[in-house]
């Protein structure tokens, strides 16, 4: 087994590795911060705020509704009650009830509109509130597939690891400090197949000893154009 292809089995366990390294990271990520559920459990708690303001809003409207009214029946009261009989004072208090009922038009008008507004609120209330559970059931749901892809990956990243282990102990400690110099430099991918004549990561077109060295297996052969090991084997 040449010392090519030896490196380029190294880089393919290494690869698989770092996609399961990183769908490990993934989701751990979505475990930790379920943004779908944050978002409706927010949208949930916004609407509760508001649909307690509108019912409070309400009580008041209601509450200078009925004060008003009773404003009215005390000086109504007052009025046909036959106690006064001044005619100034009478007239007095007729203005006074006339422009105690033209603003209860006004309140009643306000408590209407509270009324209005409360119905809205406790509509997006409850929708929101059927969107925060409908939303937990899809996150438990997605939070069990996820946990079980989880296992799934860790047990593959385990057998990977045992493999990643042969393969490294199998090359020389020049090599392997070679490959680890590319594969930091140049984004984890140190060994490079040879495709159609090319360097299959940066593109360049070989040369025809360039070809052959790779083809041949004998030797470690490197791009010229990006320095990574080139693997012409298929």
């Amino acid at each position: 087994m040449s010392q090519p292809f030896k490196l380029h089995r190294l880089q393919q366990i290494d690869s698989q590795l770092d996609q399961v390294n990183n769908r490990l990271r993934e989701i751990e990520i979505t475990l930790s911060d379920n943004l779908p559920l944050r978002e409706a459990k927010e949208k949930y708690s916004n609407t509760e705020v508001a649909y307690a303001a509108a019912r409070k809003e309400l009580r008041k409207a209601e509450e200078a509704v009925q004060s008003q009214r009773i404003k009215i029946n005390q000086t109504e009261s007052t009025l046909y009650g036959g106690k006064v009989r001044n005619p100034k004072e009478l007239q007095d208090l007729q203005n006074e009830s006339l422009a105690l009922s033209r603003y209860l038009d006004v309140l009643e008008d306000r408590q209407l509109e509270a009324m209005i507004v409360l119905e809205q609120a406790e509509l997006e209330h409850n929708i929101s509130e059927q969107e925060l559970n409908k939303t937990r059931v899809e996150s438990e749901i997605q939070n069990q597939e996820l946990r079980s892809e989880q296992r799934l990956l860790e047990q593959e990243k385990n057998r990977l690891e045992i493999e990643r282990h042969a393969a490294a102990s199998a090359l020389l400690k020049d090599e392997l400090q070679l490959y680890h110099q590319l594969r930091k430099i140049r984004q984890g991918v140190a060994v490079a197949r040879v495709v159609d004549n090319c360097c299959s990561a940066c593109g360049s077109t070989l040369s025809s000893a360039q070809l052959h060295a790779a083809r041949s297996l004998n030797q470690i052969i490197r791009c010229d154009s990006c320095s990574r090991i080139l693997y012409g084997g298929t």
